[in-house]
């Protein structure tokens, strides 16, 4: 059994993440942020897609035209998506970086993080540091957009789930735990894969807070943004009391 370790939470699951990811749209995503970028009328080309794991949604954009770059604190997630540039001949640039520790010498017209990668912050003063290094890595007219998982999704355990076709190429089993006083999610992920003849077994615990509508305005407008917009996910419209998943856009 393989364990990942408490400083990496992904590093085990990082070779194996884009299979657990098969299913996810990522231009479907990319074409949302986009619809919102025009909404708000926000012409961007230099974007930086914050906590960006192995770097699908980068190197999508830079497909699309955009000049990306691409920052994880996974050392094990980074070394991935640089694979994947060299693969796809990309001039996307990655980086191990902490969202809350951010500092990259360089601004953008978007900052991009996506798939609920900011509710992994757990504390709340390294939540609203991220906020700030966000805001000092956009350009005057930039915008910073982001998506979260609601309380509403952590308590209906959104999370639990399991693949364990032996088809599969990866199979899995998640189960989680709030705590309602915490606010805290902790989800105990098995994984099982087939590596030749071999089947390797490995575990990851991972653990993601709930941030209220109320807490995360305070902190973008505290961090300089002058506008806060949120979003039930995928829509234009304002969050429900089932939204399980809200998109926000903070304008600087």
């Amino acid at each position: 059994m393989t364990n990942s370790s408490a400083s990496d939470p992904f590093s085990a699951v990082a070779p194996y993440y884009d299979l657990l990811m098969q299913s996810i749209p990522y231009l479907w995503w990319m074409h949302y942020v986009e619809t919102l970028l025009d909404y708000f009328d926000r012409p961007t080309q230099k974007v930086l897609d914050l906590c960006c794991g192995t770097g699908n949604l980068s190197e999508l954009m830079a497909m699309s035209g955009y000049t990306v770059v691409g920052v994880d604190r996974s050392a094990a997630m980074i070394e991935q998506a640089r694979r994947k540039a060299q693969e796809n001949r990309s001039n996307v640039r990655y980086f191990v970086q902490d969202a809350a520790e951010l500092e990259l010498g360089e601004t953008f017209d978007l900052v991009v993080s996506l798939f609920d990668s900011l509710n992994n912050i757990t504390e709340p003063a390294r939540f609203a540091e991220a906020m700030r290094r966000a805001y000092h890595h956009l350009n005057s007219n930039g915008v910073f957009i982001f998506d979260l998982n609601t309380e509403y999704a952590f308590v209906r355990k959104f999370f639990d789930q399991t693949q364990l076709d032996e088809r599969a190429p990866l199979r899995y089993r998640w189960r989680s735990q709030y705590d309602q006083a915490t606010r805290l999610c902790t989800v105990q992920m098995e994984f099982w894969v087939n590596e030749g003849e071999t089947e390797r077994y490995f575990t990851e615990v991972h653990t993601q807070r709930a941030y209220s509508e109320q807490e995360v305005r305070g902190m973008l407008y505290e961090a300089g943004f002058a506008e806060v917009h949120v979003f039930d996910a995928y829509t234009l419209h304002p969050p429900e009391r089932r939204s399980d998943r809200v998109f926000y856009v903070a304008l600087r």
